[in-house]
């Protein structure tokens, strides 16, 4: 009984520090002074400076990189925000002392915006290979573009956290506010998109009709605050993930371009960061459109550093888990569809409390059964004699991916 699907990749490559470093301009950790506050000695900064001493990238967990690349954005100022970031982000707790951190610096620019596309993509490629986990500080949101160009042959989920939908369709160009489109058209191998905290003033109507033709996800920013935790199993099941500091209300980040003032509490967004990063399946994450010269006290930035940080804590705290092993860590749960002739299986973790939900490919003969991340209200929703919204759009999604 597998899951759904597991994204595979070929062995590791042995010349990956050959490889990857030539990227980068390397980080002089001199230029980020610890803030008075902080314990220098546990601070993130100085684990990242030690092991840029000692551990190789191939041994890395996890790699950080910045990319200053801002030349497709609507408005510009993102390209700055990498290394400000920084500056809140390495005087912040170093989570353990074990910790299998690098940071490799920041992506020496190309001529055009495409070469930074192209050179993420061979970067993501080769973190993806080795198995690792790849932050991006960005930057503008386009670079998402570059990220899910790593998957080209393989399945893949995407989510994102933005205000609005950035598609624009008929549009060719490719710029932080469209970078969808290209997603969309390109990358066929896109399973699933969910767009996470929009808000429906900022949406067209038809825009919310081509999604749902789509069969794409979308939760809005009032049904996130009042069930944050349904957010959950959608990033549980994301490989990638890409984080807009517009979807942050206004009060909380002023260093942005939106300038709204509802949105995501600064709470709000680091623990949706932290879910993301408890994912086992989640590879690449990149936290963009920061813009340093918004942001004159310095407090986007430091949120940012923040929404980073608990993305880390989630990565170091990760408790993989397969409820199809045969494992006494699981309860579960079978649920009769007498209207429809069908049992529904559940799994809950007797662990972390997370839940699965059998899926079945009945419609085309292939009698293969899958597991996919749900929540506890799936489950209700079953015992009361619903069939789960979760359960229709997979099935929809694998008709409509083997049509």
């Amino acid at each position: 009984m597998p899951f759904l699907f597991k994204t595979v990749f070929s062995a590791p490559d042995k010349n990956l520090r050959m490889d990857l470093l030539h990227y980068f301009d390397p980080i002089d950790f001199d230029m980020f002074e610890s803030a008075e506050w902080a314990n220098k000695k546990h601070t993130l900064g100085t684990l990242l400076q030690k092991n840029q001493e000692k551990l190789s990238p191939e041994k890395a967990d996890l790699i950080i990189i910045g990319v200053k690349e801002d030349r497709n954005a609507i408005v510009p100022g993102a390209g700055k925000a990498p290394d400000e970031i920084r500056k809140h982000l390495y005087s912040l707790n170093r989570i353990g002392p074990r910790f299998k951190i690098l940071d490799l610096g920041n992506l020496k620019l190309g001529q055009t915006a495409s070469d930074s596309y192209f050179a993420l993509r061979d970067i993501c490629e080769q973190i993806l290979i080795n198995r690792q986990t790849l932050i991006i500080l960005g930057g503008s949101q386009d670079l998402t573009f570059g990220m899910t160009k790593a998957f080209e042959g393989r399945l893949f989920n995407l989510v994102t956290v933005d205000p609005k939908f950035d598609f624009k369709k008929g549009i060719k160009t490719i710029n932080s506010e469209n970078y969808l489109n290209l997603i969309f058209e390109k990358q066929k191998n896109l399973y699933s998109y969910t767009a996470l905290a929009y808000q429906n003033y900022f949406i067209d109507a038809t825009d919310v009709d081509l999604y749902n033709n789509l069969h794409w996800d979308m939760k809005r920013l009032g049904q996130i605050r009042y069930n944050l935790t349904s957010v959950e199993p959608i990033l549980r099941n994301a490989h990638v993930f890409s984080f807009d500091l517009n979807s942050v209300r206004y009060l909380d980040a002023n260093g942005q371009s939106m300038c709204s003032p509802n949105g995501l509490y600064s709470e709000e967004a680091c623990q949706i960061a932290r879910y993301a990063g408890t994912s086992d399946e989640l590879n690449l994450a990149g936290f963009f459109n920061l813009i340093p010269e918004n942001d004159p006290s310095s407090n986007s930035s430091h949120l940012m550093a923040q929404i980073v940080w608990h993305f880390l804590d989630g990565f170091y705290n990760r408790k993989p888990e397969d409820p199809t092993e045969d494992s006494e860590d699981f309860n579960q749960f079978m649920v009769d569809m007498s209207n429809i002739s069908m049992t529904l299986v559940f799994f809950q973790s007797r662990i972390s409390g997370r839940w699965w939900m059998e899926i079945s490919d009945f419609e085309n003969r292939k009698n293969e059964i899958y597991l996919i991340p749900c929540d506890e209200d799936d489950y209700k929703n079953a015992s009361h004699g619903d069939l789960p919204d979760r359960w229709w759009k997979n099935i929809r999604k694998m008709n409509k991916r083997i049509k």
